[in-house]
């Protein structure tokens, strides 16, 4: 069994005077790690070496290291680029002359483990340089500056169980300052919540901006391949050997040794030898043997990241990781409009889809996104859905094939309309297919009860079909800036799509719950919230980690009282007592408020969250402010004001005509015609000239899927009434 990162007794903080941080720290962390994660000084066989140390005890785990390192350009070097020299070749030539060959064993030993680490794809080094408003680099001492990121020392270890560690220490990275000074650092542990965790996270979300060029003001380099090749000298055909005492051997190396790799020099041949045609021959192999077995690398999440041409947003990320390590829970994604839940679906996807946790997946968006769908998929993601209209399938590249007899088997990726799919035909045709692996529900709050108010069992046509298909898939995400429009039972229906258990799957329970804890308090009200609360966390749920830091600091007789009362479920003794304590009764609603299953099965993110990300460092600019303003437009005397009356007119006419013979799909046809008026003049046009051909020649029909487009819903009580008006 691994080791995980909680057994071990980690200290507060180390230092160097009077801790041994090697054994003390790196190669216990380093033995839990399946994930490191480092942010180091300036690039130099010196501090490559330090970084190393302890690195061979996350070899037995085969454990991925991403480090981040500086360049401390000379004089010489500003000088050349101030010059019109290339940023990237005064890079190489300076990380090429700062790499030297080790001095003593344990070097040696360092230079071996990494060489293999880079060649076997574990560990990936990056070279980040500050630049100045003229997009020139900084100044190396300005570099050593404490507003300028290379001056700090910070490291992330993740281990099996997805426990982080986070150091962050002394700033004395500069090329001498390991030597001569003291190393000291604070260590956080994510499992201990509270303000560890926000530690943890918020150095977590740091590296990742800089590891994916998203930093303002810092540009982010592979490093040169010319310096890799250097490096790869000391790579060793199998697995380095090595102990903990290799750590403080610090022998000098004799001149043999020091020369040993480049002791055989590789022989001399023409460009068109078949050696060297070979040799490519191989590594275009090896290539494309990592490729078609990237679902099994441990990076397998960091490629998909790296291989896409957009930055997503830290809180993007988040929702990436969270739904990958959990898949196949359900989720319900509620986030803003704005925020980028496309994008989210599509990083989701792309991992889910080369990880080969899915194969099946059906998106089911209105029809008017359906081509923004597959063009972002396709233009963002690399993803070729099969967008389906009721007779075909068209590729993102506009090339179609005629639809089969059930042609939910037919492809493995399919983006269909969700209007569609709630007629009854297709409904059956869907639901007697083949099971899938994802089924994504964009503009989900459509799925819903007919009148939600009333709080009866009238699940419309989308939210009948959803609930069966849930049964027919792994996993399911619904997609909805507005989960909850009228009523709390909206919001009910679709986090039970996605597996409410216990009393929290009761409509009237989940509803009342909610509006209890903002009225008033009365004995029954209290066993209530107990039973729903002890229901909750006898199933797995976990309290808030930031509010109970803060209860345990503030009040710690509180919240010991929280725990008993609604984690343990223990019986209350005086209830009458209980209800006159005001300051915990006010506790208790934000404490139940807050511990729900809600907070387990949705994400919400506002644009308040984004300005967070941008006060905090981590956006390179701030989200614009909306400002909604009314603006009144004067219609045309001559031609909208005539078109808006004849609209009217006509529908008014006709919808007295259906009131009076009581004829329900004319006036409802009526009503549509409204619809279009407001969508554009093209619009009202096209539906009124399907009407009247209707109507001349008693072919066709007076509905199509455009009419459609804004979430109108039709029985086939209805379009049978529909293609009899005459």
């Amino acid at each position: 069994m691994p080791k995980i990162l909680r057994e071990y007794p980690w200290k507060i903080s180390y230092t160097s005077n009077t801790h041994n941080t090697i054994s003390d720290f790196y190669i216990p962390a380093l033995e839990c790690a399946i994930q490191y994660d480092r942010k180091a000084g300036f690039f130099s066989s010196a501090i490559l070496s330090k970084v190393a140390r302890g690195l061979g005890a996350m070899l037995h785990n085969k454990g991925r290291m991403r480090l981040i390192m500086g360049c401390q350009f000379s004089p010489q070097d500003l000088q050349a680029i101030q010059q019109g020299y290339e940023l990237r070749d005064a890079l190489l030539s300076r990380l090429d002359a700062d790499l030297k060959p080790p001095e003593n064993f344990a070097q040696l030993k360092h230079f071996e483990i990494l060489s293999w680490l880079i060649q076997n794809q574990y560990l990936d080094i990056k070279i980040a340089i500050p630049l100045k408003q003229n997009g020139l680099p900084e100044d190396s001492t300005q570099q050593l500056d404490p507003q300028h990121i290379f001056h700090e020392k910070v490291g992330i270890f993740t281990d099996s169980k997805g426990d982080k560690l986070a150091f962050n220490g002394s700033n004395n990275e500069s090329i001498g300052g390991w030597e001569r000074n003291i190393e000291s650092f604070h260590v956080y542990c994510s499992w201990e919540g509270g303000r560890e965790l926000d530690r943890v996270e918020e150095e977590e979300a740091r590296f990742e901006q800089l590891w994916y060029d998203v930093s303002p003001n810092v540009r982010v380099f592979e490093v040169p391949e010319a310096v890799q090749k250097k490096l790869l000298r000391y790579a060793k055909a199998t697995k380095p050997d090595w102990n903990a005492q290799a750590e403080f051997d610090s022998r000098p190396l004799t001149k043999i040794e020091l020369t040993e790799p480049e002791a055989q020099p590789e022989p001399e041949l023409k460009p068109d030898s078949s050696a060297i045609s070979t040799e490519q021959r191989e590594q275009e192999r090896l290539a494309f043997t990592q490729l078609a077995n990237i679902h099994e690398h441990p990076g397998c999440l960091d490629f998909c990241l790296k291989s896409i041409p957009i930055h997503p947003w830290p809180h993007q990320i988040k929702i990436l990781r969270r739904i990958a390590q959990n898949f196949p829970q359900s989720f319900l994604i509620a986030d803003e409009v704005g925020l980028g839940k496309t994008i989210e679906t599509g990083l989701i996807l792309r991992y889910l889809l080369l990880s080969k946790k899915v194969k099946r997946v059906l998106i089911l968006a209105p029809a008017s996104v359906q081509p923004q769908w597959q063009e972002e998929l396709r233009e963002k993601f690399n993803l070729h859905f099969w967008s389906y209209t009721s007779t075909e399938f068209k590729d993102p590249y506009k090339r179609t094939i005629p639809a089969a007899a059930n042609p939910w088997n037919t492809q493995d990726l399919i983006l269909a309309s969700s209007h569609l799919v709630r007629r009854t035909d297709r409904m059956h045709q869907l639901l007697s297919a083949e099971p899938w692996d994802l089924v994504i529900l964009d503009e989900a709050h459509h799925a819903r009860r007919k009148s939600p108010q009333d709080r009866k069992e009238t699940p419309n046509r989308l939210l009948q079909l959803m609930t069966q298909l849930k049964e027919k898939t792994k996993s399911l995400i619904l997609l909805s800036a507005t989960p909850m429009q009228i009523d709390a039972i909206e919001i009910f229906d679709l986090l039970n799509l996605l597996g409410l258990q216990g009393h929290w799957s009761y409509g009237d329970n989940f509803c009342d719950y909610f509006a209890s804890l903002q009225g008033a308090v009365k004995q029954e009200v209290i066993n209530f919230w107990q039973v729903m609360s002890s229901d909750y966390f006898g199933r797995g749920g976990q309290p808030s980690s930031r509010l109970e830091e803060f209860l345990t600091k503030s009040d710690r007789i509180l919240a010991y009282k929280m725990q008993d009362t609604w984690q343990r479920g223990k019986k209350i003794s005086n209830h009458k007592q209980l209800l006159a304590d005001e300051d915990f009764i006010d506790t208790s609603r934000q404490y139940l408020t807050v511990n729900t299953p809600l907070k387990d099965l949705m994400f919400r993110h506002t644009r308040d969250t984004l300005r967070q990300y941008y006060q905090r460092g981590l956006l390179e600019r701030d989200i614009p402010t909306r400002v909604v303003q009314d603006n009144a437009i004067t219609l045309e005397p001559q031609r909208e004001v005539p078109l808006y009356l004849a609209v009217s007119n006509y529908v008014r006419h006709f919808y007295r005509l259906a009131q009076k013979d009581q004829r329900s799909c004319l006036g409802f046809l009526m009503t549509l015609y409204r619809k279009r008026l407001t969508s554009s003049f093209y619009a009202i046009k096209s539906s009124l000239q399907r009407r009247l051909d209707y109507l001349l020649t008693q072919r066709g029909s007076v509905l199509s899927d455009d009419d459609l487009v804004d979430g109108v819903q039709v029985s086939s009580e209805q379009k049978t009434g529909i293609r009899s008006i005459t």
